[in-house]
């Protein structure tokens, strides 16, 4: 019976720190498997229940067979054969399972507004801001080229970059890769989910080498109406935003690199000095500033940074 094994290692513990000396209030102790406190988060739980704070969702979790439960993100360790428990070195796959979820972004302007009255470090609070996420920026629909009931809905920063995308670029457990690839692409698809699920979130992340795979699709660009390739890549994460982004290689190094090892258009937009460019590095390309004017952009052209946004959304929105 745990609740036994559970309160015999206390004891254990407790005994160990008197041993040492420690100086420790014991009137303020307790225990989370001790049926008083479970017993108010419980109550909480119900409450959030109630008021439609905790939803029950499909969520990619890290499941250890062995050990017959979900890990951590901290409690797994990767490695070149796979995903491993940290515990046991038991193998570890990435599984959809129903998960209750609390709806903390209900509260997001209050949590971002609170952190100033906390007496804590700056690097402190803006790893809390990182965490809580909040970004502004716009959505686009792109539609699926014949199949007429189907978007891609793509969530960017940088709308003004709109005609500079060549290509849309999905997290390999989108939804929409399953219903969008193509017969003869289906198994170089499959493959390259199941390396994916051998990695973890910060390796998909930091690793320097992007990969993808074409899926047979295309989008329809919402204003020039060019035909735009779909492709997946672990570089993007399914809960990050809608679980798909805007392939610009002109204005991010990560996006070029890709571009350049799948040899995919590169379109200019911004103004540059081609006298000082070097079309085999990013350098050719541009970071945004501020004073950047598009270019190639139809009707943003001559504009900048901040007046083109304005345009697009304003356009969008009509």
């Amino acid at each position: 019976n745990p609740r036994y094994f559970t309160y015999e290692n206390i004891a254990n513990f407790k005994r160990q720190l008197k041993m040492l000396g420690k100086g420790v209030n014991w009137d303020k102790e307790l225990s989370t498997s001790d049926p008083y406190f479970y017993g108010w988060t419980q109550w909480f739980f119900k409450k959030f229940y109630e008021h439609k704070l905790a939803v029950l969702q499909d969520v990619e979790v890290n499941f250890c067979e062995q050990l017959g439960t979900v890990l951590a993100n901290d409690e797994i360790i990767s490695t070149e054969q796979g995903i491993f428990s940290e515990r046991g070195n038991y193998p570890v796959v990435k599984k959809t399972k129903k998960q209750w979820v609390l709806k903390i972004t209900n509260y997001l302007d209050r949590l971002l507004k609170d952190l100033d009255l906390l007496d804590w470090p700056v690097q402190l609070k803006d790893i809390q801001k990182n965490w809580i996420g909040k970004q502004k920026g716009f959505i686009f629909f792109f539609p699926v080229l014949s199949e007429n009931n189907y978007f891609v809905k793509v969530f960017t920063t940088k709308p003004s970059t709109i005609f500079g995308v060549s290509a849309l670029v999905l997290a390999p457990e989108n939804p929409l890769v399953d219903v969008l690839t193509k017969k003869e692409f289906m198994d170089s698809v499959k493959l390259y989910l199941e390396e994916t699920k051998k990695k973890t979130d910060l390796n998909r992340n930091i690793n320097k080498e992007k990969t993808g795979v074409f899926i047979g699709s295309y989008v329809v660009h919402p204003f020039n109406k060019k035909k735009i390739p779909i492709w997946i890549s672990d570089y993007v994460l399914p809960y990050y935003a809608t679980g798909a982004v805007m392939l610009v290689p002109f204005c991010d190094e990560r996006d070029f690199c890709f571009a350049k090892k799948y040899n995919l258009e590169i379109i200019p937009i911004l103004k540059f000095d081609e006298s000082e460019s070097n079309v085999n590095s990013f350098d050719h390309c541009h970071s945004m500033s501020e004073k950047d004017t598009f270019i190639n952009s139809s009707f943003l052209n001559g504009l900048n940074v901040e007046e083109a946004n304005n345009k697009i959304i304003e356009i969008s929105e009509k």
